[in-house]
């Protein structure tokens, strides 16, 4: 029940104070009437319905590790046949890795989880459980780069990539510019954690993709937790 209720007060406050304002960004960017949009990371369809809201012809291919969130997508989206869900996550390389399921879905993660985390153990005082408790289960997902996505399904152009995955940001990013990409994109949406859970560096992912002919265009802050939202620009 205090799990259920804490997702309720996150999503709400995401309504009320995140939402909105990058509702205004996208709303004042002129892309097409039907983007090709990326969401890797879709947990429970969050971003889907709001790029929806803003493009209802958009076409979306969307990545979800958990099987059982996977499976909620599926018939959330069956009627829609511009969606399209994918029980894989996103890396670096194309191969399996090991998927950490947390207790709070929304944080689930491909990567290991900072033990002496003082947010961890904030975040687990706030959940009631043992920061050792957290992940309720681990299991092997396919993973793909997203080089690798754009080619075998002969996407040239890509409008808007969110990526929302706990700490493995950095790898997702690899994995787009550092495997033979052809495709253009156009915007890239990223979530920055700025808390000590992963060993994530911000840094190297601003690095990476600013080399690939992309500059900050803008940033938003969540309602909630040290995060932030960074949107890049094609130059």
């Amino acid at each position: 029940m205090r799990i259920w209720l804490i997702q309720k007060i996150i999503a709400i406050n995401e309504y009320l104070l995140f939402y909105p304002k990058i509702k205004k960004i996208y709303s004042e960017i002129k892309l097409k009437e039907a983007p090709i949009i990326i969401d890797v990371g879709a947990n429970k369809g969050q971003s889907i319905d709001f790029f929806l809201s803003i493009y209802p012809s958009a076409t979306i291919h969307a990545f979800e590790p958990n099987k059982t969130l996977f499976q909620i997508l599926n018939i959330k989206y069956k009627q829609n046949q511009n969606i399209n869900i994918y029980n894989e996550g996103v890396s670096a390389k194309d191969g399996d890795l090991r998927f950490n399921v947390n207790v709070l879905d929304e944080t689930s993660t491909f990567e290991e989880i900072n033990k002496e985390s003082v947010y961890l153990k904030k975040k687990a005082k706030i959940l009631g459980k043992n920061p050792d408790n957290l992940i309720t289960e681990t299991y092997s997902i396919p993973v793909t780069t997203l080089s690798s996505f754009f080619s075998k399904n002969n996407i040239k152009i890509v409008d808007i990539i969110k990526i929302d995955v706990e700490g493995h940001e950095l790898s997702v990013i690899k994995g787009l510019f550092t495997s033979g990409l052809t495709s253009k994109i156009n915007y890239i949406q990223i979530e920055n954690h700025k808390d000590d859970m992963y060993s994530l560096k911000y840094e190297q992912i601003e690095e990476i993709i600013k080399q690939n002919n992309m500059h900050l265009f803008k940033k938003i802050k969540h309602g909630f937790g040290q995060l932030d939202e960074i949107i890049f620009k094609i130059n």
